[in-house]
């Protein structure tokens, strides 16, 4: 699963620091480039796997706007 944030909305320290907290539920690769952050959720916890995305994006863009 790939989920991509755009620089203008969200902090990458925010993202890195939302991955630190969801390690238990998944594997975070993050990257960026010009305009976006991507990050890459691998081996999603089977009882997450329908949520992550909506509760990562969710907590990622209240911890950016801290």
């Amino acid at each position: 699963m790939i989920i991509n944030f755009h620089n203008n909305l969200y902090k990458k320290k925010a993202i890195k620091s939302a991955a630190t907290d969801y390690k238990e539920l998944a594997d975070f690769d993050i990257s960026e480039n010009k305009n976006y952050i991507q990050v890459e959720l691998k081996n999603i916890n089977n009882d997450v796997k329908n949520s992550i995305k909506d509760e990562f994006c969710n907590y990622v863009l209240h911890k950016s706007r801290r």
